[in-house]
């Protein structure tokens, strides 16, 4: 099964369930990245009491500006539980023993994931929308999406080539959100030309020799670190760079203006 087949029928599902505002969780904990910026763009006033630290970073979370009155977690069953939550928002990467321990004691726990296509965007939005009875609210938004995608530009012409270059050289390859931003921005990426197409690192030397016409690094954090360092090697100094931001992760409304800024940088190194 598709994972876009897999989102619509887990939609159906829940919105078969017909959950009014009365039925709605009142107090929704979310454990992992994806989930808190779904529950803080979809969830009603005072309807979301914690999500993780990681919804404060400003490089990799859009819904800083969401965070008052809610509290933070570091996605332990213990702390969540104290909480008294009626709906736990989880992913496939959440630790498994914190869920089975929070199931265990009777605690609802639903499974929310990122995107991998943009094409998916709309979907999760309305089945996260529908987790916390905010069916509607979630149509809205996905509808609107849904059109900004219909009306972004399709790139004609020449197609530069890309390179992800994070934290330790790692690279990111086909099958992956970042992947189909950058294709849909009218790139290709260089990991999948030489052998990285599942992802993996690149170094220094693979970038010398095959000189990608753009870099696309992570945020940097204060401070100093070896693996961050490598990104700013000067060797690699002459290649135009793009920094990425939390918008490119999960699959939000937000990720489409990352690729709208892709496609203006994309046009001005074809002029």
């Amino acid at each position: 099964m598709r994972r876009s087949d897999a989102i619509s029928l887990c939609a159906a599902l829940v919105f078969s369930g017909a959950a009014s505002a009365d039925e709605a969780p009142e107090r929704v904990v979310s454990m992992n990245h994806c989930a808190d910026q779904y529950a803080l763009l979809l969830g009603a006033p005072g309807q979301v009491v914690s999500v993780t630290h990681v919804a404060a970073d400003p490089l990799l979370s859009v819904v800083t500006d969401r965070l008052e009155g809610v509290g933070l977690n570091r996605a332990g069953a213990e702390e969540i539980y104290r909480l008294d939550p009626d709906l736990v928002l989880a992913s496939r990467w959440s630790d498994p023993m914190a869920i089975g321990v929070l199931e265990g004691l009777g605690v609802r726990v639903a499974r929310v994931d990122g995107v991998d296509t943009l094409a998916d965007i709309p979907q999760n939005i309305e089945y996260v929308a529908g987790l916390l009875g905010r069916a509607e609210v979630g149509a809205k938004i996905a509808a609107d999406v849904s059109r900004r995608l219909a009306d972004l530009p399709v790139a004609e012409g020449e197609r530069p080539e890309a390179a992800f270059f994070g934290a330790g050289g790692y690279s990111v390859g086909s099958g992956s959100l970042a992947d189909d931003i950058v294709g849909r921005a009218g790139f290709d990426n260089l990991a999948d030309r030489v052998g990285r197409s599942a992802g993996g690192y690149l170094s220094v030397e693979v970038l010398l020799m095959e000189r990608p016409d753009l870099l696309i690094m992570s945020g940097v954090y204060p401070g100093s670190s070896q693996a961050e360092a490598l990104m700013d090697h000067p060797a690699l100094s002459d290649i135009p760079r793009y920094r990425t931001d939390g918008a490119w992760s999960c699959g939000l409304p937000a990720t489409l203006g990352a690729v709208v800024a892709l496609i203006a940088l994309r046009n001005s190194l074809i002029e």
